[in-house]
């Protein structure tokens, strides 16, 4: 029907078809529009979770990397690592044990008594006499030994021997490198087999002498020893001395290409301040990864010590080489959740403006009391955000060298850069600014 036969009811609903069906391809349209920015940008929230597991994996890489290199090159960290074990029992314990047994295989107590038995027999002694003295030889024997390894164990536990044991670390530092390179040396710390061992042969003399001293004159029959005791075995050394080889080259590298990854990841992401607060709790979980594969590791490696180990000592041993690991786990996993925090309170959530609002509320205080005025507070207001800036970049640099920060570092770094930033915001706050609930000035009335 043409459209000039139409009554006005027709055209009125001809008119409204045709707003309907303008009103639908509009937002189609619009609909189409929206989805072509959205797809393209899906890419990005996709490439920057790939690039933030990345970051994670090579985090826990570098952290261990760090442990590792500063435990061979850092003669300081590894003696204040392993100079504590003088002083643990278990330790103390399987070092009596062992210097004992060394000493007694080389002294035969029951047969220097039955040789003494022979001599008084040969000299008239009565037969009861000699007799009696060779049923005694192992009793007489157990004794010594009972009295020597009491000896010894006093001896182990003192701070001299502490100090002794403190010094060979320290003089036989180098030769840790041998530990993850198989290379073989003539003192100090050893890799042999799969087996990880210190010499004890200056130990044992530093004993001899001390038995002589204290009356012992038996000591003097005591050899030159050259002996060893086990501080590590495990059939993966060999595995782990060509990781290292590894290790040791893109060890210094890993934890900056982690920073560069979770930068990057941050960069890509279109949502950049909720992919900080993200990477913040990637690296903390990353932490608590790579502390829950300590945990696992812990058990397998004492349960794949053979008997002839003694366990307690491992244990104290395993435990002391990888508390500074421990503490550096820590310390990255405080770090992240610093990140994660800090880029929260920026945000816009209602948490963030309560504290932010707690500012501006403090700043209104000090303009209330005058303290605001003076050449400092107006330098200040002049230059806030340039003085915030350098207060965050200070913070980032005592961080970044801090020699080994630990956990409380961390935390006491960012208080007090939060406190001060915190400080220069209130100060540095217009002063003609209204604060929260100031009604406008009131217009002067006209003259």
């Amino acid at each position: 029907m043409p459209e000039h036969h139409l009554d006005a009811d027709e055209r009125a609903e001809l008119e409204r078809l045709r707003a309907e069906v303008n009103a639908l391809r509009a937002s189609v349209a619009t609909t189409q529009s929206a989805q072509l920015p959205a797809a393209r940008q899906r890419w990005r929230a996709w490439v920057a979770a790939l690039v933030g597991i990345i970051g994670c994996v090579l985090l826990i890489g570098g952290t261990a990397a760090v442990w590792l290199r500063s435990e061979v090159t850092d003669t300081d960290r590894y003696v204040d690592t392993v100079a504590p074990l003088a002083h643990d029992p278990a330790v103390q314990q399987a070092l009596a044990n062992r210097i004992t047994t060394e000493i007694f295989t080389r002294i035969d107590v029951a047969e220097l008594v039955d040789e003494a038995a022979v001599v008084l027999a040969d000299r008239g002694a009565r037969p009861v006499v000699t007799t009696s003295l060779q049923g005694l030889a192992q009793p007489i024997a157990g004794g010594v030994e009972g009295f020597v390894h009491d000896r010894v164990l006093d001896i182990v536990a003192s701070d001299r021997f502490a100090q002794a044991w403190r010094t060979a670390n320290e003089a036989a530092h180098a030769n840790l490198v041998a530990l993850l390179t198989g290379e073989r040396s003539s003192a100090g710390l050893q890799v042999d087999d799969n087996t990880v061992t210190i010499n004890l042969a200056p130990f044992i003399a530093q004993v001899k002498a001390r038995l002589v001293d204290a009356g012992f004159g038996l000591a003097n029959q005591i050899p030159a020893v050259d002996s060893e005791f086990v501080l590590f075995r495990s059939d993966d050394i060999t595995t782990a001395q060509r990781v290292f080889r590894g290790v040791d080259v893109l060890g210094a590298w890993l934890p900056v290409l982690a920073a560069v990854t979770f930068a990057s990841a941050v960069l890509i992401a279109r949502e950049r301040r909720r992919a900080l607060i993200v990477t913040g709790v990637a690296v903390a979980v990353s932490m608590l990864v790579l502390a829950g594969t300590l945990a696992l590791a812990r058990p397998l490696y004492l349960d794949a010590l053979p008997s002839s180990v003694d366990r307690d000592a491992a244990v104290a041993v395993f435990d002391q080489l990888v508390g500074f690991l421990r503490n550096t786990l820590r310390a990255v996993l405080v770090l992240g959740l610093v990140l994660a925090l800090a880029a929260y309170l920026t945000g816009s959530s209602r948490q963030a403006v309560a504290a932010r609002r707690g500012l501006t509320r403090l700043s209104e205080l000090g303009r209330r009391h005058a303290w605001r005025t003076g050449p400092v507070p107006e330098w200040i207001r002049a230059h806030k955000r340039p003085v915030q800036i350098a207060v965050a970049t200070a913070a980032v640099l005592v961080f970044a060298f801090w020699t080994y920060p630990s956990a409380g570092v961390i935390v006491g770094i960012a208080l007090v850069a939060t406190v001060i930033v915190a400080a220069v915001e209130v100060i540095g706050a217009d002063v003609d600014s209204p604060g929260p609930g100031t009604p406008p000035p009131t217009p002067a009335a006209p003259t």
